[in-house]
């Protein structure tokens, strides 16, 4: 059974949906999935999520919020670095427990997704993106990062490296992820 220290029900459907999609995919569970989980009706889910694609934007935006809350709110403290570090440390929560992140578990079906579900999922990457380019510049300011290229492409490479390396993770059954982080370091 699923555990969820938050006490409404709401919120457990929203945890509980983000994991099936890190998991599944969007189109690889039902509310059957939740309501099981939960031990409730289909109803209750329905009752708080009338439709998969609402629930879908919700799980979206309760993850741009911790993403938030965790990382643009000087949440990350130190160097650019330390701050590129810290950043990696949210895909690293995803390998260890052996999922991918909701860009990776997301993005490969987006062209079969509801529209509203495809622009909350591309506010999010931008948002992602944004913030590793403001690192990436502060840190090749301050003479911390030397590599070639744009901010940009950098931030891309880091993004797509990391996304790519939870899913080789699953494929493979091997640490992809730590040689990716690995390289990402020694190349900044």
């Amino acid at each position: 059974m699923y555990y969820c220290p938050m006490n409404d029900t709401k919120s457990k459907i929203i945890h509980i949906a983000e994991n099936l999609i890190r998991t599944r995919g969007y189109n690889g569970f039902s509310y059957k999935d939740i309501s099981s989980e939960l031990n409730i009706k289909n109803a209750a889910v329905h009752y708080h999520f009338p439709t998969k694609v609402e629930l879908g934007i919700a799980v979206i935006q309760h993850t741009r919020h911790d993403f938030e809350v965790k990382f643009k709110k000087s949440h990350f403290d130190g160097n650019n670095k330390e701050r590129l570090k810290q950043f990696i440390d949210l895909y690293s929560k995803s390998s260890k427990r052996g999922i991918v992140c909701f860009m990776g578990a997301l993005g490969p079906s987006y062209d079969l997704l509801h529209p509203k579900i495809q622009d909350a999922l591309t506010q999010a990457g931008k948002e992602i993106r944004d913030c590793v380019c403001i690192i990436l510049e502060e840190g090749r300011m301050s003479g911390e990062f030397h590599f070639k290229g744009t901010v940009k492409s950098k931030a891309d490479l880091i993004i797509t490296s990391l996304m790519a390396s939870l899913i080789l993770n699953k494929v493979t059954k091997e640490d992809v992820f730590s040689n990716s982080v690995d390289q990402i370091l020694t190349t900044i």
